[in-house]
């Protein structure tokens, strides 16, 4: 029988030697438990991607809905996204203190329940029915509790936890898709097998998820990240984390970006109406907010290796600049600026989230990824409905809200070189 030169083997016993070492309960304990992490992660990935962010491709919904016949008034529109972006932001301070109450699966389904809900409401809802459409919005955007309960995941990667949050940040803004494809077709039709696609989640995220808050118990404990290495400072109790001054400048830093991020979404149709869209651009910007999710995964690297601080002051800069060429009349020029947004908006999320992840830990992170969510969506959403009142008055009243904007953004860049100078210390092995 012919022997394998390198090992000297024949080949009956190099096989009979690799079916056991497969067979060895290290190795096979190991297989597994990667198997399972990826399982997660695919099914937490899938999930945001579909429910979690969906109120934010209101342009294509908000054209549909102006195409009907007896169409709601402009104002009217408004209101409507307000109740769906508020519940999106705010709506997560609720989950994340049910998840830390009851745990990930519960909590992860019930908010596919309103969702489900939510997209049966909005397909039998007429186009003037304002309080149907505004209560339908309202439950789809529960569907970013779904995003709270499953961001955890990333402590199965602890060498990469930045670039799987960044990852799942994406995965929210591809769910900015799905109302431009239910909008190639009746919505009473398109919303209803929505309903029956989320039911299906529904069913694997009760069979698979976690019970308990952490993803450990699933089976890979042995690849999980225990303990914090990084913002030690903050302390380690609920009361110690949420008054700590990292906590508070990351909520004001999160809440400015979010007032004018929410206001593009809001006005972004009309502004391109304004210089001459047919809805050609407005569907470019739905595209160009799902597909640079594709990216993502860059801003994590750029937090992995250059720390959140960095990342954060990029995400900032984007979305400042965003608002800049929104004061441009030029409607072909747009499209660069919805580049910038888009990667501007990914980037800030996925920060935020990364940044209570790794310095603060996943212990308490209900409670603080959601009530820094609950404060950013009260000012957004009456920051926002005043700016779309002051753009929708006259082409003056239009760049002052753009010019408003950019001072809150710009306005907040100092804090992100605080915390990036914060950081150098911690790792070169010092606190501060």
């Amino acid at each position: 029988m012919p022997k394998l030169v390198a090992t000297g083997l024949t080949t009956a016993e190099f096989n009979q030697l690799k079916a056991a070492s497969n067979e060895n309960p290290i190795t096979k304990k190991k297989n597994e438990s990667d198997s399972t992490k990826w399982l997660m992660f695919a099914l937490s990935f899938t999930i945001t991607s579909l429910v979690a962010g969906t109120v934010y491709g209101w342009p294509s919904l908000r054209r549909s809905l102006k195409q009907a016949d007896d169409p709601l008034s402009e104002q009217q529109l408004g209101v409507v996204f307000t109740f769906g972006s508020m519940s999106v932001q705010g709506g997560r301070f609720a989950f994340g203190l049910i998840r830390d109450a009851i745990g990930t699966r519960r909590t992860c389904c019930t908010s596919l329940a309103f969702v489900i809900i939510g997209a049966v409401i909005v397909s039998s809802a007429k186009a003037s029915d304002e309080f149907g459409l505004t209560i339908g919005l309202f439950a789809l955007g529960l569907g970013s509790g779904c995003q709270l309960c499953l961001q955890p995941v990333a402590t199965l990667f602890p060498e990469s936890s930045s670039a799987v949050m960044s990852s799942l940040s994406g995965a929210f803004q591809i769910s900015g898709l799905v109302y431009l494809v239910l909008s190639l077709g009746s919505r009473q039709w398109t919303f209803a097998a929505f309903a029956a696609a989320v039911a299906i989640l529904f069913i694997l995220s009760y069979r698979f998820l976690p019970q308990g808050l952490s993803f450990i118990e699933v089976g890979p404990g042995t690849n999980a990240t225990k303990d914090r290495r990084e913002g030690l400072a903050n302390g380690t109790t609920k009361m110690e984390q949420l008054l700590s001054k990292e906590y508070i400048l990351l909520i004001l830093w999160f809440t400015a970006s979010c007032c004018p991020m929410q206001f593009y979404v809001m006005s972004i149709g009309y502004q391109l109406e304004q210089r001459g869209d047919s809805g050609v651009y407005t569907s470019v910007f739905v595209l160009v907010y799902g597909l640079v999710s594709i990216f993502a995964f860059v801003g994590g690297m750029l937090a992995d290796r250059c720390g959140v601080g960095m990342a954060q002051g990029c995400a900032t800069t984007m979305t400042a600049i965003s608002f800049s060429i929104l004061l441009l009349r030029n409607l072909e020029i747009q499209a660069f600026g919805m580049v910038l947004y888009g990667f501007g908006r990914l980037f800030t999320y996925a920060m935020y989230f990364s940044n209570i992840g790794r310095r603060f830990g996943y212990k308490h992170y209900g409670i603080l990824a959601g009530l820094g969510l609950f404060i950013s969506a009260i000012v957004a959403s009456v920051i926002q409905n005043l700016m779309f009142s002051l753009c929708i008055n006259s082409d003056e009243g239009m760049a002052q809200a753009n010019i408003i904007s950019i001072t809150i953004l710009v306005s907040s860049i100092p804090y992100t070189c605080w915390i990036s100078a914060r950081e150098k210390p911690e790792s070169s092995g010092l606190q501060m």
